[in-house]
């Protein structure tokens, strides 16, 4: 394989300015439509199909810069790297594995660590989704909203010296497969999820209601529930250590998520506006939002992670800050766009309800997000 990047290095570089490459993808017009890799930094990026690029050497390299880093990406890996070797130009690098490999890379963050208690968060970057990893070194720990790849979670646990116990997902899925549930069982841990978003499912679970304590390690780690319906009917944020609360889709670092997946739009998005005013209002102003999504990577910090100061974001969020609860479904109802049609299908998969082949699940997963609502 000539010239290969990894994911996990591609992932480090697409929020430097200092590295970040410029980008040919050659994939169809349609696959790079529905899905393309970005970063927090300007990477420049061009689609030239992989026949034309074979064909016409000389056309992608007056496309692509000379005095950069360029990354070429396909589906699988193999097709762009036999563009690489036929272009021939020096700063050409394959993305090994392609946007396969790229849509199952989980890049970690810490979020705080003070050598006992930690706190992670971990950014599938190809998905914009986000999940947690939550414990005590030596003790055990929890991971929140796990997706992509469960020996990232198993890494870190070993790192940490911590035995996984819980797993929690703060609301049924619907633009990914959740790996909770198969987690859980090949780690003997207990599954949590709230009973209005796991009804009728086809695996056991532990009911996660409001209010529920739970505690790893001897260093007080506090998870402590707090039901937030209106993405979901059983939407539940994650209150860690007085420090995090992880809303799941409830509320983003910037705007709401959508309340229109089981079709009860406008009652849902009166769920939404009495969250935000009745449960999250109430909290300290101090906590940290932290999501299971964002919408772009310009939404991170520099250190890469994805968080807000909740009373920033009730006071400063266009949206979030709206005081009237009909302007505020107003907004909402009319700024949803259309769901795509998979998302009843991956909720049928959260459920157990379905079973998808490996190549099916593959393709449900294909293409960003769009929990949140349409700019």
């Amino acid at each position: 394989m000539s010239g290969a990047i990894t994911a996990e290095e591609l992932a480090r570089r697409v929020d430097d300015p200092e590295s970040a490459p410029f980008i040919l993808d050659v994939r169809a017009p349609d696959q790079f439509e529905r899905w393309r890799v970005e970063g927090r930094a300007e990477l420049g990026t061009i689609n030239i199909p992989y026949w034309t690029a074979i064909v016409e050497e000389d056309a992608v390299r007056n496309a692509v810069p000379a005095d950069r880093d360029v990354v070429v990406i396909c589906a699988h890996g193999d097709s762009s790297d036999l563009v690489v070797d036929t272009v021939g130009m020096p700063n050409l690098h394959n993305l090994a594995g392609g946007m396969d490999a790229w849509a199952t890379t989980l890049v970690p963050h810490v979020l705080y660590d003070d050598g006992v208690k930690f706190v992670l968060q971990l950014d599938r970057i190809a998905k914009a989704c986000l999940s947690y990893a939550v414990g005590s070194r030596g003790a055990t720990m929890a991971i929140i909203d796990p997706a992509a790849d469960a020996s990232a979670y198993e890494k870190i646990a070993v790192q940490m010296n911590a035995k996984i116990t819980d797993v929690f997902d703060t609301h049924l899925h619907a633009d990914h497969i959740s790996l909770g549930v198969a987690m859980a069982a090949e780690m003997g841990a207990a599954y949590h999820i709230s009973p209005g978003d796991a009804e009728g499912a086809s695996f056991h679970y532990e009911a996660l209601r409001d209010g529920d304590e739970f505690t790893f390690g001897e260093m007080n780690v506090i998870v402590r529930s707090v039901a937030t319906p209106g993405h979901t009917p059983g939407s539940t944020s994650l209150e860690v250590d007085g420090k995090f609360l992880m809303t799941g889709d409830a509320v983003f670092v910037s705007g709401v998520g959508r309340p229109d997946l089981g079709g009860e739009t406008e009652p849902w998005a009166r769920d939404l506006f009495r969250t935000i005013h009745e449960k999250l209002a109430p909290l300290s102003p101090e906590l940290e939002v932290c999501p299971a999504h964002y919408t772009a990577r310009v939404e991170a910090r520099g250190d890469g992670t994805i968080r807000r100061l909740l009373g920033d974001l009730l006071e400063n969020d266009p949206v979030v800050s709206m005081g009237d609860e009909d302007e505020f479904v107003e907004y909402v109802v009319s700024h949803l766009g259309e769901a795509p049609k998979i998302y009843a299908t991956i909720r049928k998969v959260n459920l157990g309800w379905h079973m998808p082949s490996r190549d099916e699940a593959v393709e449900l997963e294909v293409g960003r997000n769009e929990c949140a609502l349409s700019k």
